[in-house]
């Protein structure tokens, strides 16, 4: 199994299985696996099978691909190669992973073994068919195997025989083929009228979240598609029940032949099976024709089921790719804003991200680098840049360690939320020692840049707990978690009354910390925005009791 580790600062690493022929990497939302980092682009390189070869190519980004530490526009990767999209964001390649759907990779096998099975039965057959279409030939009797004969039953037994093997190959095939559920059940449907000697036929699904049915894929169907129509009613019994239905000729069939319908569309001879992995009922796959020269017996619907069996796998194996795809996606995109821990807890939970939010009870912090424009006029874009990120990494990886939730970046300054989506208690007393720790590591931090001749951060830091509206903003295709309400703003407004180095609290954020942390009142304030005045406090240290 080959996969990609991917890290990037300040996340936790993702893992990422190359099961498709062409994977892109990237910040945009289109890509199979979306990244965060700002130095990599929107669409920045495609992971690409060429034979038994794994290509890396690069799309023209903007800080490069590397591998092994060279640049790169194209290369051929290796097992535990180290690839850097920029200098943000590793990716180690390995070709022993195991198999993350160990169900699936027996599933695999099992069609493997299939296909060899059923490639030497087809070439057996083939060879006598071959003797038995010679005039007068008869193929040389083997010992302890009875010859062939050169009847007409014979031919007939062989090349329904061949017809048989054929369309359970080419089924088998269908679940190698690439991961586009459309282009699956189409190859599919062609593939069962053309083997059962049918006209028309349809495939209907069950809709994942509604359980309702379908019809996905459709030939020569016309207006028959109606809840109403025969070949409706039919498969609907046959995805509903799980049980097969044959009309073999409609003169013979005492069941179906005297409906109307049936009669009105002249169809001589039906069948439909379903289309179902294990217990699962995914749907069910429906022929028929009008042609008085055919007439689908037993031996039809044997192999129409073995077909359609075959045919649910390759099915399920796509949901199973695209739920796969739709999981890490999600999971990038919690990430982005959210603790490892929480985003775990989020995809355990199998929670849905809805637009949409509710009241709750949050602590909100806004964190500022005072004196930011002075400073970003004096250095390089790129020294500057340099500097927000290691800033940005440090204090990110604070909030997150106390189960915070990044709400947002604007400009130099940081908004974090503690208490949604997902509240682990005490959040007022994680938010300001959160809060306590920022100001201690970016002392830690001034003290390097000193040494190194740049600018010196200084952070102001204002904190407010109250009710706030939580949730999803945006639209379906890109939506961000933020919170939003007076107590925000407040926290805001402390923030930039805040001198350097300090935290300052609302009365609401104290009440709730309150022996555990070491505070001056600063008395009541008067807030731009704010009609009535606040009582706030600085927070000088965390009491010792306090770990």
């Amino acid at each position: 199994m080959q996969q990609l580790i991917v890290e990037q600062q300040g996340l936790a690493p993702i893992t990422v299985p190359l099961l498709d022929s062409v994977l892109t990497i990237g910040r945009a939302e289109d890509n199979n696996v979306m990244l965060v980092v700002d130095e990599v682009s929107r669409h920045h390189a495609k992971f690409q099978r060429r034979g038994d070869t794994l290509v890396l190519v690069d799309l023209n980004s903007t800080n490069g691909s590397y591998v092994n530490r060279q640049r790169i526009v194209e290369r051929v990767l290796a097992h535990e190669d180290e690839i850097w999209l920029g200098s943000k964001c590793r990716i180690i390649y390995r070709t022993d992973a195991p198999d993350p759907h160990p169900h699936e990779a027996s599933r695999e096998s099992a069609v493997v073994q299939d296909l060899q099975r059923i490639r030497q039965e087809m070439e057996s057959v083939e060879r006598s068919m071959t003797l038995i279409g010679k005039k007068g030939a008869t193929p040389a009797p083997r010992a302890g195997v009875k010859p062939a004969g050169d009847s007409e039953q014979d031919v007939l037994r062989m090349t329904k025989a061949f017809r048989r093997l054929s369309a359970l190959y080419q089924a088998s095939k269908l679940i190698a083929s690439d991961f586009d559920i459309n282009k699956r059940m189409s190859a599919v449907l062609d593939t069962a009228i053309e083997v059962l000697g049918a006209q028309r036929g349809f495939i209907m699904l069950r809709d994942e979240a509604t359980s309702g049915l379908k019809v996905s894929v459709a030939r020569q169907m016309g207006q028959d598609l109606q809840a109403s129509s025969p070949s409706m009613g039919i498969a609907g019994r046959a995805a509903i029940d799980g049980e097969p239905v044959l009309m073999a000729d409609r003169d013979s069939d005492a069941q179906l032949s005297a409906r109307e319908s049936i009669i009105r569309q002249q169809i001589r001879s039906a069948m439909c099976v379903p289309l179902q992995v294990e217990d699962r009922i995914l749907g069910a796959i429906y022929v028929d024709t009008r042609s008085h020269e055919v007439a689908f017996t037993q031996e039809d619907l044997e192999l129409f089921l073995s077909l359609a069996a075959q045919s649910a796998m390759a099915i399920d194996n796509v949901r199973l790719y695209e739920r796969m795809l739709e999981s890490e996606k999600k999971r990038a995109s919690l990430g982005r804003f959210l603790s490892p821990s929480i985003v775990e807890q989020i995809m355990k939970d199998d929670t849905t991200l809805e637009l949409g939010g509710n009241k709750r009870t949050v602590t909100t912090m806004f964190c500022d680098v005072r004196g930011f424009t002075p400073i970003a006029e004096r250095i390089a874009p790129h020294d500057l840049v340099d500097m927000l990120n290691e800033h940005f990494t440090a204090m990110t990886a604070i909030i997150f360690g106390l189960e915070g939730t990044l709400d947002k970046y604007i400009g130099d300054e940081i908004m974090a939320v503690f208490g949604s989506p997902v509240t682990k208690g005490e959040d007022a007393l994680r938010c300001v020692k959160a809060a306590i720790l920022m100001q201690t590591k970016n002392n830690e931090l001034n003290a390097l840049r000193a040494q190194a001749g740049k600018p010196l951060f200084e952070l102001g830091i204002g904190v407010a707990t109250g009710e706030a509206v939580a949730g999803y903003i945006g639209s379906p295709d890109r939506m961000e978690f933020t919170v939003i309400g007076d107590r925000v703003n407040t926290a805001r407004r402390l923030c930039s009354i805040a001198e350097p180095g300090q935290v300052i609290v609302s009365h609401a954020t104290y009440e709730e910390v309150q022996g555990h942390v070491k505070v001056r009142p600063i008395g009541t304030v008067v807030l731009k925005g704010k009609e009535e005045p606040v009582h706030a406090y600085e927070v000088e240290a965390m009491l010792p009791s306090v770990t």
